[in-house]
């Protein structure tokens, strides 16, 4: 008898040792660590794409068609990606999304063509497809109402901070071990080693972590009730777009995601290329251009709410800033054909990216237009319509460098277009109304 109440009483030590006070903050850094990841995989082969395409004897527009491929599994993957995160739940989804993508990586250092390396990037487009949908609906577990403008913020901070750390990360693994190939093995190593640890840390029900306080757990339980069914609301999703304000949300989304996907594909062989600018530097700039939008991010996100709290309306604030980061974006990127030197267009690029991360604050549109249980299907609606965007701009690009004979002339004027789109788009939202029938 004395024993079991010894053995007893060592289990309730060693569980409130394994307790952790603010648990679910532990848990966002986690899904920022994903994003990292994900844009990491997602941007190696665009930082590799100057050393790929002389190996494999590879023209302007072929690489945009390359470098596009990710896009046309990856945007499919939108909807079913949704429904399998309901269906199966966010741990295992994301668990095997990252393992899944992981091999993918590693194999992409075998290839030996063009038509291998584009089944690798459908397949890599394939596998990242459901991830965001999963790591957005495991925060709306963690993370109570008033949180989630913050969150969904970093979060998506993670796409440029995983872009600026992958410059860096790839480029100096291609110098130390001498070859791409090799690269590739590596950080689909590492992918597979979080996906290992997404199984370990996550669990779709908070109340069942094992390192969560009773505390953390009652404070959590509130989620259900802030998260009630809206019961004006449309009966389906379909119905928001008898109003204009969700078009916009997706032309706006579109040219953000243009300019996104643009310099994401694009910007290393720009550097490589046009500027002559090191291999070893490439890596570098890049992680100047992407770090520039993860700090824009930030900004954005932080006097976003500052201004909201301070009394100003939804409407001036998002109008305001996400007009400004557009005109900003289209000036910023229409300049780099006027310097002419290196830095001073690689800074211009950044700036353009400083500005263009301001989009951040496009994910958290949709719940300001929509009501509760149709957040999601709106959110999957503008992700899709950037997709497209994602899908076209890297060919378009391709074909305007072959064309040009390697000039970016033509390109930073698209971009320029896509950034008054963004502008002009955003404007005419209407960020304060709520659409119910």
């Amino acid at each position: 008898m004395q024993a079991n109440q010894v053995k007893t009483e060592g289990n309730v030590q060693k569980q409130a040792r394994l307790r952790v006070p603010g648990l679910r903050w532990w848990m966002f850094s986690f899904f920022i660590l994903v994003m990292i990841i994900n844009y990491i995989d997602r941007s190696s082969l665009s930082i590799a794409m100057p050393l790929i395409g002389k190996d494999l004897h590879i023209s302007s527009l072929t690489t945009g068609i390359i470098l596009s491929s990710f896009g046309w599994t990856y945007a499919l993957m939108q909807l079913p990606g949704g429904w399998l995160v309901d269906k199966l739940k966010p741990r295992k989804v994301v668990s095997t999304s990252l393992i899944g993508w992981g091999i993918i990586e590693g194999l992409t250092g075998f290839v030996g063509g063009v038509a291998s390396l584009v089944g690798m990037r459908m397949l890599l487009g394939v596998f990242e497809g459901p991830v965001q949908n999963g790591a957005n609906s495991s925060l709306t577990r963690w993370l109570r109402k008033h949180e989630r403008a913050r969150g969904s913020t970093l979060v998506d901070g993670g796409g440029p901070l995983g872009t600026a750390f992958g410059g860096l990360l790839v480029t100096g693994l291609i110098v130390w071990l001498g070859t791409w190939r090799l690269a590739f093995g590596a950080v689909g190593l590492l992918t597979v080693l979080i996906g290992v640890l997404a199984w370990v840390l996550m669990r779709d029900n908070p109340a069942e972590h094992p390192m969560i306080t009773q505390e953390e757990a009652a404070y959590l339980d509130k989620i259900e009730t802030e998260d009630g069914r809206d019961e004006n609301a449309y009966p389906s999703s379909i119905h928001y777009f008898k109003h204009a304000s969700p078009w916009m949300l997706l032309l706006a989304f579109f040219g953000y995601d243009a300019v996104l996907y643009g310099l994401l594909t694009w910007a290393p062989s720009y550097v490589s290329k046009v500027q002559h600018v090191s291999f070893g530097m490439t890596g570098i700039w890049t992680f100047v251009i992407f770090g520039a939008g993860f700090v824009g991010e930030l900004f954005a996100g932080q006097l976003a709410d500052r201004l909201i709290r301070a009394g100003a309306s939804v409407n001036a604030v998002m109008r305001t800033l996400l007009g400004f980061a557009g005109v900003g974006v289209a000036v910023a990127i229409i300049l780099v054909n006027y310097v002419s030197t290196p830095t001073a267009a690689i800074l211009l690029i950044s700036l353009a990216n400083f500005f263009l991360r301001w989009g951040g604050l496009y994910w958290s549109v949709p719940a300001r237009l929509a009501a509760n249980q149709h957040v999601g299907q709106l959110t999957g609606a503008m992700n899709f319509s950037g997709n497209v965007a994602g899908i076209l701009v890297p060919i378009l690009v391709g074909w305007i460098v072959q064309q040009s004979g390697g000039s970016f002339v033509g390109v930073f004027v698209m971009f320029a277009v896509a950034g008054l789109l963004m502008a002009v788009s955003s404007v005419a939202i209407n960020y304060s109304r709520k659409l119910t029938s």
